[in-house]
């Protein structure tokens, strides 16, 4: 699931300036007449949406507490707490998958992550993201955090 603040190239704890500087660009750069039809699918709407979202301090608040509750409800944790952290660079990449013998049970390659559970991953303050995985081995948990390149 994309959020709008991934609509909007922005991350969380970008203000309002920045956020109004961020949807005048996606439009400019979104609009029919600037793009290559046969490459981009650009939904206008959504763009509008998200604005409309994230400008308003009380909508922008309900929307950060569903994407808490959708990471919950998805079996990530964006908390982490107490957790051992691992950077994405720990892990072993083969074909279209990440990943690390658990350092508790040394069970060989039992953290495992993709592509699609690192888009489920949570932002955090210093531009990169959080997820938290456990070992399918054993009842470890661990925080890894990762960037986009």
């Amino acid at each position: 699931m994309i959020s709008y603040y991934d609509v909007l190239g922005i991350t969380p704890e970008a203000s309002i300036p920045e956020l109004k500087q961020a949807y005048k660009s996606k439009l400019l750069t979104s609009h029919p007449d600037k793009i290559d039809n046969s490459t981009a699918q650009v939904d206008i709407p959504l763009i509008k949406q998200a604005f409309a979202t994230l400008i308003d301090p009380t909508s922008r608040e309900k929307y950060d507490q569903q994407l808490i509750e959708s990471s919950k409800l998805n079996g990530f944790n964006i908390n982490g707490s107490g957790l051992d952290i691992y950077s994405l660079d720990d892990f072993e990449f083969d074909n279209d998958e990440w990943t690390k013998s658990c350092p508790r049970c040394t069970a060989h390659n039992s953290i495992c992550l993709t592509e699609t559970d690192l888009e489920k991953g949570t932002p955090d303050k210093d531009g990169g993201f959080d997820i938290i995985v456990q070992c399918n081995s054993c009842s470890l948990w661990i925080q890894v955090k990762y960037y986009e390149e």
